[in-house]
């Protein structure tokens, strides 16, 4: 604990450490509830400077939230003292002129001379400071110390063939470790603009040896991607690195036999031999995916939660529906479910659908989708428009359709003479076929079969008080593939792309994921009815579309809930009035 001022110059003086120890703001703060001015406002700026950090040459606030951040170069008023600090002739430690100066650098009063000072002190620091190989807080504080410095030398050229020379030095030693060692290598080929031939070779020969001789066993994937990337600076084959490090994931997948994080491994494993050109390997280890897919085992965990206000939305809901299927037709049932903004997220919780805990940061997280492929989905996170849907749409839905199917509002030929009546989908659709004769199409009879299968197994179900999911198969499969004809047609009447011409001259059909990305579409269809299709049917979501033209889909992922989210897609797109069109 400081007593004086005099007692924190001291101990400035003194401190030899590499690294700045943590502490020393709280303890000056407790110091200067005691000072007097002009002291008391000095020790408020060394407050501020024991908290601001480099990291990588760059500012890292201790804190930050949103736009406001500690420390912040505003804090210090002026910077009369720091620079005093730097050229009063007292201080000589260079870890600490290292960093005022660097803070000058950054400040408004931003010169050069300040950075050479900085990189200067820098290299003192780095050739004079005692570090120990077990300490790891010597090794990073060496780190942190190396990175700044070369910073700062990239950016005013100043030094910098010091700075790689010191590097090459220490790596043939063993003053650091080898994690440190493979860390600053890695960060000098990424942040260093040119590196001789020769300076190349000798970290490319230095981590071929790491690797030979079993140097830093625990450090052989890292190691082995530093090969690939000098090889690749050299414009040097990598398949030999490549094909090592591919059996280095292949061998480590055994070690998690019966966990899903086997296929971790053997993803990476394969993407190494593909980059190898290794045929063998890829088959095999094609065929091991394949296998480990029986092995996956997600235990479920399920917990229930209620609460005052969950309750009393779910009486709410019940009461209104009930109001709903006795008080109004079907006209108006069919059309609330269009319009109604209570039933299904908006667009905004759509588009910050993953919520991603702090705590996932500490952990492996992986998405697998239904065929158990490893999604290369890069939102891992709690889907928080998946757990509205699942927990308040449906369950609204469900209440609206089993009540209106008791008390027949809601039925087959209800729904069918809606669209019908009320709907582009139900009108006929003349077009010329091949022979130029003139033909008509309706889209409702392509419909109907889906939805009258779908109406008598809900009626079996209610009746019986089950959930028979082999019962949807049917309907399911058929109103998820005529979805994506109703998006083409409408489409087309709106005036949208649908077909791209490639470059040898020949056209296809646009994807459905374009079909909803198209301008004229998204104006056209309000914002969250679109996040509603492009969750059911779009593959970084729901994915319902592709799972079921490719049979992913097993018998107990099929359930009327997915059947009532499709009968809403349908009723929402098919809310326009169109002019009778006539195509070729």
């Amino acid at each position: 604990m400081f007593e004086t001022f005099a007692d924190f110059y001291k101990y400035q003086d003194n401190d030899k450490k590499i690294y700045f120890e943590l502490g020393i703001s709280n303890q000056l703060t407790a110091l200067r509830d005691k000072l007097e001015k002009p002291e008391k406002e000095n020790c408020s700026y060394e407050i501020y400077f024991a908290d601001f950090n480099f990291r990588n040459g760059e500012y890292v606030p201790l804190f930050s939230n949103g736009e406001n951040q500690y420390p912040d170069k505003s804090q210090f008023n002026d910077f009369d003292y720091i620079e005093f600090r730097t050229n009063d002739g007292n201080l000589e430690n260079p870890k600490y002129l290292a960093k005022y100066n660097h803070l000058l650098w950054e400040s408004p009063r931003k010169n050069i001379k300040f950075a050479k000072k900085a990189i200067d002190n820098y290299l003192v620091v780095l050739q004079t400071f005692q570090i120990s190989l077990e300490d790891n807080l010597s090794q990073r504080g060496y780190s942190e110390v190396f990175k700044n410095f070369h910073y700062l030398s990239e950016k005013i050229n100043y030094r910098k063939i010091d700075c790689l020379n010191l590097l090459i030095k220490e790596i043939e030693f063993d003053k650091l470790n080898g994690f440190i060692k493979f860390d600053l290598i890695a960060y000098v080929l990424s942040n260093r603009k040119k590196i001789d031939q020769k300076d190349l070779n000798l970290f490319l020969n230095f981590s071929n040896k790491v690797i030979h001789e079993n140097t830093y066993p625990d450090l052989k994937e890292e190691y082995l991607k530093l090969l690939i990337q000098l090889a690749s600076k050299l414009n040097k084959s990598s398949k030999k690195y490549l094909n090592d490090l591919g059996e280095y994931y292949l061998k480590k997948s055994k070690d998690y036999e019966g966990s899903f994080v086997v296929h971790d491994f053997l993803i990476k494993s394969l993407q190494k031999f593909q980059k190898a050109g290794n045929k063998q390997r890829v088959e095999e280890v094609t065929v091991l995916i394949e296998k480990e897919k029986d092995n996956l085992n997600f235990k479920l965990i399920q917990t229930e939660h209620t609460s005052p206000e969950l309750q009393k939305w779910f009486d709410t809901v019940d009461k209104f529906t009930d109001d709903l299927i006795e008080n109004y037709s079907s006209k108006e049932i069919f059309e609330f479910i269009i319009l109604s903004k209570d039933i299904f997220p908006s667009s905004k919780t759509y588009e910050k659908k993953i919520q991603k805990s702090p705590l996932m940061d500490l952990m492996t997280t992986m998405n697998f989708d239904i065929n158990r492929n490893v999604s290369n989905n890069k939102n891992n996170g709690l889907n928080s428009y998946l757990i509205q849907l699942n927990n308040f749409s449906i369950r609204f839905l469900g209440m609206i359709f089993s009540k209106g199917i008791k008390c027949n509002k809601i039925t087959s030929e209800t729904l069918c003479d809606y669209l019908r009546n009320n709907s582009w989908i139900g009108r006929d659709i003349k077009y010329t076929n091949p022979d130029g004769k003139e033909e008509k199409h309706n889209w409702l009879d392509l419909l109907a079969p889906g939805l009258i299968q779908f109406f008598q197994q809900s009626e079996i179900d209610i009746k019986s008080n089950s959930n028979n999911s082999q019962g949807y198969i049917l309907s399911i499969d058929s109103l998820t593939l005529k979805f994506e004809g109703i998006v083409r047609e409408f489409s087309r009447k709106i005036g949208a792309q649908t077909i791209e011409f490639k470059d040898n001259g020949t056209q296809e059909r646009i994807s459905f994921e374009k079909l909803l990305e198209n301008e004229k579409f998204k104006k056209t269809i309000p914002e969250d009815d679109l996040a509603l299709f492009k969750f059911l049917y779009l593959s970084y979501d729901l994915n319902l579309r592709n799972n079921i033209a490719h049979s992913f889909y097993k018998v107990k992922d099929y359930s009327s809930s997915i059947v009532l989210l499709i009968i809403s897609s349908i009723l929402k797109i098919g809310n326009y009035k169109f002019e009778e069109s006539h195509r070729a």
